[in-house]
């Protein structure tokens, strides 16, 4: 009989998720995207804005 090897996770989601030391890198990255992709929606506007004053 094959005998069944039960899966450590607690092992396996430690390695693929954010410790707390790096949590704040993420959370920095994440803002930069966000932010990055607000200015790539909103240029058109931003631009009209400036011209204007």
């Amino acid at each position: 009989m094959a005998r069944k090897i039960k899966p450590d996770y607690k092992q396996h989601y430690e390695t693929i998720l954010a410790k707390d030391k790096d949590l704040h890198k993420v959370q920095a990255s994440d803002f930069l995207c966000y932010f990055s992709d607000l200015i790539i929606k909103y240029s058109n506007l931003l631009e009209t804005k400036v011209d204007d004053k």
